[in-house]
C-alpha cells in the first residue's frame, strides 16, 4: 500500500491561541506547545487516563495520528529518493484540545490528566467549557 509522503511541517511560532473550543465535553486538555504527537504517545496517556477514570465517564480524542513521517534505513547514502513511512504522527499547535471529558468528578479528572500530561511532549493545562448565553464557566455538578 503506498502512503503519499508529505513534506515536513514548520511551526511558525509557539503562542497559544484561543483558536480551539470544547463542544461535546465539560473539560479539556489543551496543549500549549507545538509538536508532532505519535500514536505511541496518544496511547500511553490514554491508559493513564482510563487507569483513574474508569468506563463508566465520556471521552473524546481530538487528536489521531493522520500524518506520515518517512525515514531511511540506517547506514545508507544520501540520495536516491525519500525514505519509507515510518511513524504516523498528529501535527499539534498550541492552542488545540487534545481530549475531552464529560460527566467526570473535578478531582478524580485533576488526577487523571496530570499523570497523562507526563506522557506527552508539550507542556498542557485543564479547561473549562465556557457558556455563553449566561456568560460564566459551565458546571455540571
Amino acid at each position: 500500500m503506498r502512503f503519499k509522503k508529505y513534506f515536513k511541517i514548520k511551526y511558525k511560532n509557539n503562542n497559544v491561541y484561543e483558536h480551539d473550543l470544547i463542544h461535546f465535553g465539560d473539560f479539556g486538555l489543551k496543549s500549549l506547545g507545538n509538536c508532532n504527537l505519535t500514536s505511541e504517545q496518544l496511547t500511553a496517556s490514554l491508559k493513564a487516563i482510563k487507569r483513574v477514570i474508569k468506563k463508566k465517564n465520556f471521552l473524546i480524542i481530538k487528536a489521531l495520528p493522520f500524518w506520515m513521517l518517512t525515514r531511511k534505513p540506517r547506514d545508507v547514502r544520501m540520495g536516491r529518493g525519500k525514505g519509507s513511512p515510518a511513524v504516523k504522527v498528529y501535527p499539534l499547535k498550541a492552542g488545540k484540545i487534545i481530549f475531552e471529558f464529560k460527566n467526570v468528578n473535578e478531582t478524580l479528572l485533576l488526577r487523571a490528566l496530570k499523570s497523562s500530561s507526563l506522557r506527552l511532549p508539550v507542556p498542557t493545562k485543564v479547561v473549562k467549557k465556557y457558556d455563553k448565553r449566561t456568560d460564566c464557566i459551565k458546571s455540571s455538578w
